[in-house]
Order: C-alpha cells, then sequence, then structure tokens
C-alpha cells in the first residue's frame, strides 16, 4: 500500500491518497480542499480516483469534492449516514460554520461494512464523539481516524454532533483493537497504534503499559 499525503486547507487537514494495488486506481480519503494540488499529482502519477472516504461530515475534510466530482463524474463518496444523510444535502458543522459546499452520489456506510475499493479491502469502524458519523477506516496496516484520534490527543466533543461519552466508548474500542497498526489522523502528524497506547493521555486509562493498568 502506498499512501500520500497532503496537508491542505486553512484548518491544515490531512487529505491522503491510497494507491498501489489495482494499476491506475486510487482511493481519496478527506479531500480537505485544494482540488487542483490533488488533480495535478493524480495526473503526473497516472492514476485515477475510483472513489472519495469521508472519516465524518466536517466541511473541512471534504472542500474539494464538488470539484473532483466535476472532474472525474459519478465518483462516489462513501460517509456515514449519521454526517451524511441525503445525496445532494450540503453539510456544515452547525452553528459553527455557515454551510460552503454541496456533493452527491453518497454511499451510506456503516460499522464493520467491508469496501473493495481500487484493489484495497477497506473496513469500516464506527466511532462517534467528534461527530455522530464519525468513522475509521482500516486498510492493510493502516488506520484512517479523522479526528477521533490524533498523535497525543484527540478530537473535540463540543460541535454540535459531539459527545463526550461516546468519544470515551469509541476511544476505549481504539486501545482494544490488536496490531501494530500505522496511524493516519485527520490532522497533525502521523503515529501508530501501540504509541498511541503507551504515550497519548486519552487511552492511557483504558492501556496496559509495563503490566500495570493506568487509572
Amino acid at each position: 500500500m502506498e499512501v500520500q499525503r497532503f496537508v491542505l486547507g486553512i484548518f491544515k487537514t490531512n487529505c491522503y491518497i491510497i494507491s498501489g494495488k489495482s494499476l491506475g486506481k486510487c482511493i481519496l480519503i478527506d479531500p480537505a480542499d485544494d482540488a487542483e494540488i490533488i488533480r495535478k499529482w493524480l495526473m503526473q502519477q497516472n492514476l485515477v480516483p475510483e472513489a472519495i472516504l469521508l472519516t465524518h461530515g466536517h466541511y473541512d475534510h471534504f472542500l474539494a469534492v464538488p470539484k473532483l466530482q466535476a472532474l472525474w463524474k459519478e465518483l462516489p463518496v462513501y460517509c456515514h449516514l449519521l454526517d451524511c444523510p441525503k445525496e445532494k444535502e450540503e453539510h456544515d458543522m452547525g452553528m459553527v460554520f455557515p454551510t460552503v459546499a454541496a456533493f452527491s452520489n453518497v454511499k451510506g456506510i456503516k460499522e464493520g461494512q467491508k469496501l473493495w475499493l481500487a484493489g484495497f479491502e477497506i473496513t469500516v469502524y464506527h466511532t462517534p464523539g467528534h461527530t455522530k458519523g464519525s468513522v475509521l477506516f482500516l486498510v492493510e496496516d493502516g488506520l484512517f481516524t479523522g479526528d477521533t484520534l490524533f498523535c497525543n490527543s484527540i478530537g473535540r466533543t463540543d460541535f454540535p454532533g459531539g459527545d463526550d461519552a461516546q468519544m470515551h466508548l469509541s476511544l476505549r474500542r481504539i486501545s482494544e483493537m490488536k496490531g501494530g497498526y500505522n496511524v493516519y489522523p485527520g490532522h497533525d502528524g502521523l503515529t501508530t497504534l501501540s504509541a498511541e497506547k503507551r504515550n497519548n493521555p486519552y487511552l492511557q486509562c483504558f492501556c496496559k503499559d509495563s503490566g500495570r493498568l493506568h487509572k
């Protein structure tokens, strides 16, 4: 699996492009902004996007979607229905930011669903807390966590749709995941699941470190 990261938009959101399985095909995760940057890179690499995956419905993770759909007709967008409930609906962050973009051809995804795109098997984990429809995408040894889990931190829960109790349950679930996954968050630097279990204060209450349970 080859992963290309772009940091895009005023919120410095991580956009990921996954390729390497199916010749000439790729997947876009959270195309945050600057569609022209994404287009140029794809053209240079002779790649065509097969789908867009959204970790959640906050607009700083999908601003490039309308322009990308104009370039590649019928390009599907996979998003949890609690965040993207209708085709052609405009999405926003409630009272925090105005509605700024609209897109179509939304494919609803749910907990435990498996997608086969660009030659990859992708598993969906529903992890509400930052938003009602936040998800993680597991692709081979990569865990794309959106704004649920960051390097040594987590996403905010004070936006409309955020929920501290749900975030707590989602983090517990992440702490119980097995495997040395590379973690690709929605903002800031890359990390690993093992590093987060050791160092992330929001996971330490769930995780064993040196044989001792953190309280």
